[in-house]
């Protein structure tokens, strides 16, 4: 996809804000990294930084977001109930969100929170929101992404992924750690550094399409950083693939699809779990504006319309077009219920 971010003005107003909104929590995420993640944190397993960050993120995005359109409701992750109870807790996140938005009270950061916890909305308009997929990525220092998308129609027609450690090259061939991917309906993806240029004072955006690639036996696969599954490994046998795959934690998988990098992103890792809306839909959003396609494991597209989960598919199969049929072929013939039901 080639289009300008400037040829339509549908949603521009929604793009803006929500860029503006995931950049700040990314920054505040780096933050929080910084400070809280340490050897020993790492060592002990200590997740309170990730949990300081995920509702420090949450509380800003939705404050922000809801200040500018308050119209749009919220079925984000999180919400407040721990923070209710928790008063250590609460002050370190609102020490957090203060340094990002200042004007935030504590009052008004519970109530943000809470707002996002929604069962369900019967909305024309909605945003989901992730504020950290990627919770080990997060503490082990690796790929963790903030991941926000706005549904008109119970589907995503903007999807932006802050994704502050994934490495990005910019049209100077500067190298930078951290970038941002957005896209709109009909108006194509897009890329820029999370940081800004210290010269310019802003950053480039850039398109971004997935790969042509159409043979299967040079076909990298994105799979999670701790293992390869029994049913990514049956299809890559399958396939006859020869590539390693690109091992990274959260939709920082999708991104790598989005960008060119990987070709073919398979999920089912059980056939009891459902997987979370916002988990998928802005990295599904911005994949297919990229030019993918991301269907479920039965060809269907995926249904957001049921809730909190995506309780009427089975399975995520993201990959670029020329792959695709290819992909379904072994799919079709692997039976996935089988492997998985061992």
């Amino acid at each position: 996809m080639s289009a300008s971010p400037s040829s339509s003005t549908a949603y521009a107003a929604e793009r803006e804000a929500a860029l503006s909104a995931v950049i700040t929590v990314s920054h505040l995420c780096r933050r929080v990294q910084q400070v809280m993640v340490t050897a020993d944190s790492i060592d002990k397993k200590d997740k309170s930084p990730v949990t300081v960050a995920d509702y420090a993120a949450q509380g800003i995005i939705i404050h922000e977001l809801t200040k500018k359109f308050p119209e749009y409701p919220f079925i984000a992750e999180e919400d407040s109930q721990v923070l209710q109870t928790n008063e250590a807790l609460r002050q370190s996140v609102h020490k957090y969100a203060n340094e990002f938005s200042p004007e935030l009270s504590e009052e008004a950061l519970l109530a943000a929170i809470e707002a996002g916890n929604t069962a369900s909305t019967d909305a024309k308009v909605w945003w989901t929101l992730d504020p950290i997929d990627g919770t080990l990525g997060f503490l082990r220092r690796g790929q963790y992404a903030v991941a926000l998308a706005l549904m008109v129609d119970n589907r995503p027609v903007l999807g932006v992924l802050g994704c502050p450690a994934l490495p990005y090259t910019t049209p100077s061939g500067e190298e930078k750690i951290g970038c941002v991917l957005v896209a709109v309906q009909g108006q194509g993806a897009f890329i820029r550094a999370l940081d800004e240029d210290a010269e310019s004072g802003s950053a480039t955006e850039v398109p971004i399409s997935v790969s042509q690639n159409s043979n299967p036996v040079n076909a990298v696969f994105t799979e999670s950083h701790a293992h390869t599954s029994p049913l990514n490994q049956k299809i890559t046998e399958l396939l006859q693939v020869k590539a390693e795959p690109v091992r990274i934690d959260s939709q920082c998988k999708y991104a790598m699809v989005a960008r060119g990098q990987s070709d073919i992103y398979l999920r089912l890792s059980s056939l009891d779990y459902q997987e979370k809306i916002w988990d998928h839909a802005p990295g599904a959003c911005i994949v297919e504006e990229a030019g993918g396609v991301v269907r479920d494991f039965d060809g269907k597209e995926l249904d957001y319309s049921l809730g909190r989960t995506l309780c009427g598919n089975v399975g995520i199969c993201c990959t670029n077009k020329n792959l695709n049929g290819i992909v379904y072929d072994a799919i079709r013939e692997v039976d996935p219920k089988a492997i998985l039901s061992k």
